[in-house]
């Protein structure tokens, strides 16, 4: 244990990166919730997405407007691949690429709007929460090659 990381000290430079992991792990529990929403839609025909996307209840509302299975199956392909973009977020994130944060940060923002116009409060609250944290993992890594970012006192 004496060559842990103490977080507290945001200024040493593996509290810095294990910040910065935290924040991009959010990213695979958003594919993961995702995928287990979309499985809960398709499988059990659960059909209230308190966990999962905005994208994933319109790409199911399009499904079931089709009619056809094979609607259904391409939106659930579709659903499947948004998960797997989540996931590359979260890899390019924690290898420490602000790009992905950033790009990933404002997919997720258009997927809490998404989820406004259905009505899923409950939803765009986890939205905002999980929002918070990429954000927070962000910082964390732009802190580890910007010193002024630790001026401002975020």
């Amino acid at each position: 244990m004496e060559n842990a990381a103490d977080f507290t000290d945001l200024s040493s430079n593996d509290a810095k990166s294990a910040e910065m992991r935290m924040g991009a792990n959010w990213f695979y529990w958003l594919a993961l919730l995702s995928v287990i929403s979309t499985f809960l839609v398709y499988v059990v025909n659960f059909q209230t997405h308190f966990i999962g996307l905005g994208m994933s209840e319109y790409l199911d509302n399009r499904g079931a407007q089709s009619g056809t299975e094979l609607g259904k199956g391409m939106a659930f392909a579709f659903e499947l691949a948004i998960a797997g973009i989540f996931a590359a977020f979260g890899y390019f994130a924690r290898k420490g690429s602000d790009m992905a944060f950033i790009v990933g940060l404002f997919v997720y923002i258009f997927d809490a709007v998404v989820l406004l116009g259905y009505r899923e409060f409950f939803a765009f609250g986890v939205h905002l929460l999980v929002m918070f944290f990429i954000f927070k993992g962000l910082l964390a890594s732009r802190r580890r090659y910007d010193p002024s970012v630790d001026k401002t006192g975020a």
